[in-house]
């Protein structure tokens, strides 16, 4: 009997130990992986916020797009119902390094010669690259005044 008491108040007192700790740990922790203060928005989320802010209507999706020539995974942004991949380096001097790849009609990237659907539009700002494939010319002005001005491609 005596051990059967000390067990139920060992099996207790561990449990209500971990309770205790899983309750502590779950208050350390935002309520929201972005709600902190101190968590400055992507590059990617601010692009959309300044397109918004130029009256383009902006998804950020979850599609992630990866080409061959660029060091980074890409996401894929719609604008205005036109698809954009959107690559964010870790530094300015990463997305540098893969812009100078990119000649200036945008035709050989590194090594490779792409096959463009429609005419390729390269632009790049801070840490990112934002490629646009098409010829709606809005879309290449809403990213010009966004971005700034190509620095390869059509």
């Amino acid at each position: 009997m005596l051990k059967l008491i000390v067990l139920l108040v060992l099996t207790a007192s561990v449990t209500f130990g971990q309770s205790t700790r899983h309750r502590q740990r779950q208050k350390a922790r935002p309520a929201h992986p972005h709600s902190s203060a101190k968590t400055k928005p992507s590059e990617l989320i601010r692009l959309a916020e300044k397109l918004r802010a130029g009256g383009a209507i902006v998804s950020v999706t979850k599609e992630k797009v990866s080409q061959p020539f660029f060091s980074v995974a890409g996401r894929v942004t719609n604008i205005n119902g036109e698809s954009v991949q959107v690559f964010e380096y870790a530094t300015n001097s990463a997305a540098e390094a893969d812009a100078r790849r990119v000649s200036a009609d945008g035709t050989t990237i590194g090594t490779s010669k792409p096959t463009w659907m429609a005419p390729p539009h390269f632009f790049r700002s801070g840490k990112l690259i934002v490629l646009y494939v098409g010829a709606n010319q809005t879309i290449v002005n809403l990213l010009r005044a966004t971005v700034g001005n190509q620095f390869a491609g059509g």
